[in-house]
């Protein structure tokens, strides 16, 4: 007996040490080799499958290479498969649950029993001779293998799949949204990294030009050919000159790189836009009237699909919910093995029905109906106020573009304007009627207004692109991801080809009104 009941307390001492043990876990550092390695492969990933650049990047090849080498598109392109395989795992949560069981016993004695007569309120004597029976070997091998399927978790796992269905459609509307976004930084970009190409090339010469003429007024002042105020003012609009001139060649410098790294390129990839040596001009044709863009938006916009789809699962989840307060159902069947030589019956099939229900679910039926009505209220309102930011940004991004228009043109006419006085300041140059100063005055006048007239066309082609965007309207088939960046950059002229000549395909209002006459029939 004693030795029994130590070999018991060292088993359960070894026990606690080993679970001791195997709890503590202590923080490990990656390695300098490790985080080189893993740099190494970044690295690698993230110049692999880059299209070459073949020639000069025009509009519609940074849309094309923005959308398919742009990480952030590829994040959520990656986000939505995730969401459609997880709707793939839960469609399993509907079937029956199918369970395989198999095991080994063994104890070193039998487990004899004895048993005695009860009589009155009290059992018998055992006796001091008692009987014993054994029913089981000291080892057993036994296995089974069943189902068992609850209706009710087969119900809950219904609603949960339509859920998880409703959510993968919404992973598809923001990934809608990210190709809307990055078009818009796209376009933006490319229109700065325009205009810092087409006038770094002329804010450097003017800069050294500017540095020279404050050499040489200095070498005048100390010469004393030149009053001392005379010349310090002059200096002064010298200085202020190269600080206007470096404030614009210090914003215009990193374009280039923020377009490359929207097209997915490393910065130090070397390449030209088609744009700069010739420029686009085009105006865009916006003429479609307000209420054919509100309708267009309503209808396609994807944060408004993205709250229908969430109203959509609100509506499953007050189904789950009230689902829950039934009874829970459950069937099971099995085929069973036991190799004990005391079973009449070494195997044998099984089935059951169980029925579970917490009869306190009947006092939460009210309070839940209440919660239930709020959500789907909420949901609505949730819904509305989206409509409401919609439409006011259809109204926000029209103002904008027509005020841009006006912009450009008053633009266009004050670059002329500069153009002309700097060719009268350059042919009295040459006569020599005239300094250095008013010559760099002028240059940098013209170069302002050349730079405010590209910068007024790039707003210009911003907030068209802004129209579309807040229109909800897609440049792009189904099922991009899987075309070319040739075929992208095609798909791209052609359809903003269309659109930049005002041809828009609108929601008209017969459309609507049918569908909501539809939707009532339907509901009747």
């Amino acid at each position: 007996m004693t030795s029994r009941l130590l070999f018991g307390r060292t088993a359960l001492a070894v026990f606690v040490s080993l679970s001791v043990a195997g709890c503590s876990v202590t923080p490990k550092q990656f390695t300098n080799q490790e985080i080189l390695s893993q740099a190494a492969e970044n690295a690698d990933e993230i110049n692999k499958d880059v299209a070459p650049i073949t020639g000069p990047i025009d509009l519609n090849e940074a849309f094309a290479r923005t959308i398919k080498y742009n990480r952030d598109s590829r994040l959520k392109a990656f986000e939505a498969v995730v969401s459609q395989g997880q709707l793939a795992v839960d469609k399993f949560d509907m079937l029956p649950e199918l369970a395989a069981k198999a095991g080994y016993n063994h104890r070193n004695n039998y487990a004899a029993s004895a048993s005695v007569t009860f009589s009155g309120d009290e059992p018998s004597s055992l006796g001091s001779n008692p009987s014993y029976s054994v029913s089981s070997d000291k080892s057993t091998v036994n296995a089974s293998i069943g189902a068992t399927w609850d209706i009710l978790d087969f119900g809950l796992s219904y609603y949960r799949a339509k859920q998880q269905a409703d959510r993968f459609l919404i992973s598809k509307e923001r990934e809608r949204k990210v190709v809307h976004s990055i078009m818009e930084q796209s376009r933006n970009a490319y229109y700065r990294a325009v205009s810092a190409e087409r006038l770094l090339s002329k804010i450097n010469p003017l800069i050294v030009k500017a540095r020279a003429a404050l050499v040489d007024s200095a070498k005048i002042e100390k010469l004393r050919a030149q009053s001392p105020m005379e010349a310090l003012t002059y200096q002064r609009s010298l200085l202020e000159t190269l600080r206007t001139l470096q404030d614009i060649r210090k914003d215009l410098m990193p374009a280039k790189t923020e377009l490359a790294i929207l097209m997915g390129l490393n910065p130090a990839v070397n390449f030209e836009l088609a744009d700069v040596n010739n420029p686009n001009s085009d105006i865009p044709v916006l003429n479609v009237d307000m209420s054919s863009m509100e309708r267009t938006a309503l209808v396609l916009r994807p944060e408004l699909r993205e709250a229908q789809y969430q109203e959509r699962i609100t509506q499953e989840e007050v189904h789950s919910a009230f689902l829950s307060l039934f009874p829970s159902l459950s069937l099971s069947a099995g085929l069973n093995y036991n190799d004990s030589d005391y079973l009449r019956y070494n195997d044998w099939t099984s089935a059951g029905v169980g029925l579970n229900w917490n009869l306190m679910n009947v006092f939460r039926y009210g309070k839940l109906d209440k919660l239930n009505d709020l959500k789907i209220a909420a949901g609505k309102q949730r819904s509305l106020a989206t409509s409401m930011a919609v439409i006011s940004q259809v109204h926000i991004a029209d103002i904008q573009f027509k005020e841009s228009n006006d912009t450009y043109a008053l633009a266009t006419q004050y670059y002329d304007v500069a153009q002309r006085i700097k060719a009268q300041v350059d042919s009295s140059r040459k006569a020599q009627s005239i300094g250095d100063l008013t010559v760099i005055r002028e240059d940098l006048n013209a170069l302002l207004a050349e730079l405010r007239r590209d910068v007024a066309y790039a707003d210009l082609q911003n907030n068209f692109g802004r129209v579309l965007v807040s229109m909800g309207l897609d440049p792009l088939p189904e099922g991009f991801g899987n075309m070319s960046l040739e075929e992208l950059s095609t798909a791209f002229n052609n359809m903003f080809a269309r659109w930049e000549q005002g041809n828009i395909e609108v929601i008209s209002a017969e459309e609507m009104q049918s569908a909501l006459a539809a939707k009532s029939v339907a509901e009747k």
